[in-house]
């Protein structure tokens, strides 16, 4: 069986939708006209015309022009012809006819019609459409007992009702179920699109492939099959790359433990005391190394974490150290979604970064509009506004040297941002009044349980 492509897909739901229009509008006419026949609002009409025709009867050609005359206006008008108009009358018309002679009380032998007549710039003829019902007209047509004709055009609102509502009302309700229909199944259509869009964006901040099922058309099918194979791809590329970094980590780890015990076996001097400084240096930044690499490839968690318990442990612990960190927002449980020990690892590297540009670091926690929000500032020399964005890139440094008194190898940041947005948050680096920078946090607070 061929499978239609997506274009085609919806070209043929359109086309579905007008001919589903068309098609409930025909029904609608061919109700509506049945009623025509038999209901309320044509017998008053019925009435005037049983009654005109009983006074033409009844009066002769002098009282037959006064009649008429008293009884036309724009919306009747009745004449008297010598010769059978050519009326014929529909079916659905029929019982209107039987309900004209009861109430005139004709005789069977006398002639009666009906018909439905179009507007004047329609050629006054039978209506056969259901768009020549604006401005139709309804035609009558008595024998009387003298052999002439009472011919009667009553326009007017003749407009076709069903269930009490205009055709014109009645089909515009029916076009928009059609359309809400149509709608949902356009929808139907590109819901595999929508899915896959949400799956990619939880891969771009997981980056564990999310698989999306195959379905829809081909070419929808065909999207989907390659997003999915993309995905495997770049996992384990990146699983590799973190793989070849924590190795080469681990093993530089190895040859710095082995050179610090040479050192530990010369004897005392500057070069000494400058060699140890260097491996310090070098296993700082292999840990950051290994750190990056365990942040750009780790499986989310849903463990329910108190962040301002972490803020409080790392609080304590810098005071611990001598530094001068200042806390508040952390009276309060403020709960989020993650791992224990990377959110720790965000913490000690914000207020680390803080205190080795500033001397100082100032921690916030507060709820924002469903968010757990993590603030670190600082009286330092800030970030330039065009480097904000880039010191959350690898090895990136606003002081360029690579001198961990100044700042480390330039890895903190990025660390924080693969952690954090892996958890679903953001982090920003944003101006902090009066001086200084302010890096804020952002994550989604734990759902509270019911009840």
């Amino acid at each position: 069986m061929p499978r239609f492509g997506i274009a085609a897909r919806i070209a043929l739901i359109v086309m579905a939708a007008l001919v589903a229009v068309q098609l409930l509008m025909v029904a609608a006419y061919v109700a509506e006209r049945r009623q025509v026949a038999s209901s309320p609002p044509f017998t008053p009409l019925l009435g005037q015309i049983a009654a005109l025709a009983k006074l033409m009867d009844a009066f002769g050609p002098r009282e037959r022009a006064l009649a008429l005359a008293a009884s036309a206006h724009p919306g009747f008008v009745p004449r008297i012809v010598d010769q059978a108009p050519d009326v014929t009358t529909p079916r659905l018309l029929r019982p209107a006819v039987r309900r004209l002679r009861t109430l005139a009380d004709l005789a069977p032998d006398r002639d009666v019609a009906l018909a439905l007549i179009a507007g004047e710039r329609r050629g006054d003829r039978p209506v056969q459409r259901l768009r020549e019902l604006v401005g139709a007209r309804l035609l009558a047509v008595i024998q009387l007992s003298d052999g002439r004709y009472l011919e009667v055009t009553a326009g007017g609102d003749l407009t076709v009702r069903l269930m009490g509502l205009p055709i014109g009302l009645l089909s515009g309700i029916l076009g928009l179920l059609v359309a809400i229909a149509a709608l949902v199944a356009v929808r139907r259509e590109t819901r595999p699109l929508s899915d896959l869009a949400e799956a990619v964006g939880r891969f771009g901040a997981a980056l564990e492939p999310q698989t999306v099922r195959e379905r829809g058309a081909p070419d929808v099918r065909a999207v989907i099959g390659a997003v999915n194979a993309m995905q495997a791809r770049i996992a384990d590329l990146v699983r590799t790359r973190t793989l070849v970094l924590g190795a080469i980590s681990h093993d530089l780890r190895t040859y710095l433990t082995r050179l610090r015990l040479r050192l530990e076996l010369l004897p005392e001097g500057p070069q000494v005391e400058k060699a140890r400084a260097d491996l310090d240096d070098m296993r700082a930044l292999v840990e950051d190394a290994l750190a990056f690499a365990r942040a750009s490839f780790s499986a989310a968690s849903d463990e329910v974490v108190d962040l301002a318990r972490i803020a409080r442990t790392e609080y304590e612990a810098r005071r611990a150290q001598g530094a001068q960190v200042t806390l508040s927002g952390a009276d309060a449980p403020l709960e989020v979604r993650g791992s224990p020990a990377a959110l720790a690892r965000v913490a000690a590297n914000l207020v680390g970064n803080a205190i080795a540009y500033a001397g100082a670091a100032e921690v916030r926690l507060a709820a924002e509009d469903g968010f757990a929000l993590l603030v670190v500032e600082d009286r330092g020399p800030g970030i330039p506004q065009a480097e904000r964005a880039a010191v959350f890139e690898p090895f990136y440094r606003v002081e360029p040297s690579r001198n961990r008194e100044s700042g480390g190898a330039g890895l903190g940041l990025t660390i924080v941002r693969q952690i954090v947005e892996g958890h679903g948050g953001t982090v920003a680096a944003e101006d902090r009044p009066g001086g200084g920078a302010r890096l804020a946090v952002r994550l989604p607070r734990a759902a509270l349980p019911a009840g």
